[in-house]
């Protein structure tokens, strides 16, 4: 996998997202006949050979993509026409749904279709279809006929979402005793599931139409128990991924403008969100299906493309990459990319774009930048909200919310400026490096300009010449001061006494201070800016 920590330039700063790619590069395009919808991926374990499963309309169809640049067809399974096929794969066979096929279709249902991949270089490949007759609920009798998609974990179980059968959750197959014929050892339906992932003995499923997902305990697979339920931002959870570490859930809802969210599900009585980002293309598309690969979220978005996400830190989701695969389509229709699968050793993504076909492409996992800014007042130390925090070189501001605090993140990796300002306080500035895989802190205290002075009923005015300074000035009214500097984190740095009217600082960082004098004027306190 590649991954870098990049030193950008500023004319790559500035022109890396104005175009309609960043960190990921096109190797080759094939276009369809009809239009495309899933994708899936498969690595023969014998030649290596990495192929593409792309659904269509009009069946699936097998592409060699050993030759990334150089694509090759080589299968074409034709099914029963539909808008909606989803692929999966489990040893060497793959396996295939559909769901309500268009009204003119001749074609009988697949139920299930499962193809013998080892079959591939065959003038004919080996492949059947499965209708399974199925006992729910108890007593009744119904045929297995479509199904909107399917999942299958690292034990064996292939999990089969939105079929015809009762509410259309969860059928569950088992494939290890003969994954040419697998068995229905059990079913759950307490909520219609549009999508889902399993892991371990945890199903997290897309309850679109409840607008939450659902957490099932799956350990016995004929007596199934929800655990949790939580809504998602936009109400129409369509796909959901668990991180590797099974802490934090990632959901997408298939809604114009909507977000690909981020969950702390930990502890299922609490479960709280995190994040939640969008893609900069375009935020008004809608996000589909998103996959979690270790750090990483590559997340397809109709008409903006896929997205690459680094949620090494999920609270703060920072976009590392994208590439737009439908060019001629913006907004939130649905247009253009359906799914992007990201899981093959040479780390290529392929995608499946309605209209444009098949893209594969080759990414740059970049580590993000991240950092945590703490505003306060320098004199009182209480946090301070709305403040506005803005940094040349990435272009962004963002402000500080009630407790002080705000993150922000960038795959940039340049020295910035970061200025920090609010009406009626000195504006901080200071320079800031971003560094790839670094989650900093930055605490910055504001001095309020109408606290330039405590005990100002004294009757001699104080004022300091220059200020700013490099460190040497006068104090016109305080002769022969003594004096405490602050620096802007509160930390006495310094103590002397001023010669006559004048003062020569030691050499000390630039930046705010604040220098104050206690004597026959009383207490005094005064900002004081050093320069480089």
């Amino acid at each position: 996998m590649k991954t870098l920590l990049l030193g950008l330039s500023l004319s790559t700063c500035i022109g890396a997202f104005a175009q309609q790619s960043f960190n990921i590069v096109q190797k080759s395009h094939l276009t369809y006949l009809n239009d495309n919808n899933d994708i899936w991926g498969y690595t023969d374990s014998a030649s290596g050979i990495e192929y593409a499963l792309v659904g269509t309309t009009a069946g699936v169809s097998i592409v060699d993509i050993s030759m990334a640049t150089s694509p090759v067809k080589k299968q074409f399974i034709q099914g029963p026409y539909s808008t909606w096929r989803d692929l999966k794969t489990w040893g060497n066979y793959a396996y295939v749904v559909h769901d309500t096929p268009f009204a003119w279709n001749q074609i009988p249902e697949h139920g299930l279709l499962i193809i013998d991949m080892d079959s591939v270089d065959n003038s004919i490949p080996t492949y059947k279809n499965i209708n399974y007759p199925v006992e729910y609920p108890a007593g009744a009798w119904d045929t297995l006929k479509t199904v909107h998609n399917l999942y299958i974990d690292e034990n064996g179980y292939c999990y089969l979402f939105g079929a015809n059968i009762g509410n259309g959750g969860a059928l569950i197959l088992d494939l290890n005793s003969d994954p040419w014929n697998p068995k229905v050892v059990g079913v759950y339906d307490d909520y219609y599931l549009h999508d889902g992932m399993v892991r371990g003995d945890t199903l997290w499923g897309s309850a679109v139409n409840s607008g939450k997902f659902v957490v099932v305990d799956v350990t016995q697979k004929d007596s199934l128990l929800t655990l949790a339920t939580h809504g998602t931002p936009n109400s129409f959870t369509h796909n959901t991924w668990i991180s590797d570490d099974n802490n934090t859930l990632f959901c997408t809802d298939e809604v114009a403008g909507a977000f690909l969210s981020a969950y702390d599900v930990s502890d299922l009585s609490n479960i709280t969100e995190l994040d939640r980002i969008q893609t900069s293309l375009d935020t008004g598309v809608s996000p589909h299906n998103a996959h979690v690969l270790g750090q990483w979220v590559v997340t397809s978005y109709y008409t903006a493309g896929v997205q690459i996400v680094d949620a090494k830190h999920p609270e703060l989701l920072v976009e590392v990459g994208y590439f737009d695969t439908s060019p001629n389509f913006t907004g939130g229709g649905f247009y253009g990319n359906w799914g992007a699968y990201p899981y093959f050793e040479s780390d290529l993504i392929i995608c499946s774009d309605i209209e444009e076909g098949l893209w594969v492409l080759e990414p740059t996992y970049v580590e993000a930048s991240r950092l945590h800014i703490v505003v306060y007042d320098s004199i009182t130390k209480a946090p301070m909200s709305n403040v506005n925090i803005s940094f040349d070189k990435l272009g962004k501001v963002v402000e500080s919310n009630i407790d002080g605090l705000a993150d922000i993140g960038t795959p940039l990796q340049v020295q910035d400026s970061l200025i920090v300002s609010m009406p009626g306080f000195v504006t901080h500035r200071q320079q800031y490096q971003w560094v790839g895989g670094i989650f900093d802190t930055v605490r910055v205290a504001l001095l309020n300009i109408n606290n330039v002075g405590i005990g100002e009923e004294a009757e001699a005015p104080i004022v300091i010449q220059p200020n700013p300074s490099q460190g040497k000035f006068t104090l016109n009214g305080a002769e022969n001061a003594a004096f405490i500097l602050f620096n802007s984190a509160g930390i006495n740095v310094y103590e002397g006494n001023s010669m006559g009217s004048s003062v020569q600082l030691p050499q000390l960082p630039h930046g705010h201070y604040i220098l104050a004098l206690d004597g026959n004027y009383g207490y005094r306190r005064f900002p004081l800016i050093l320069m480089p």
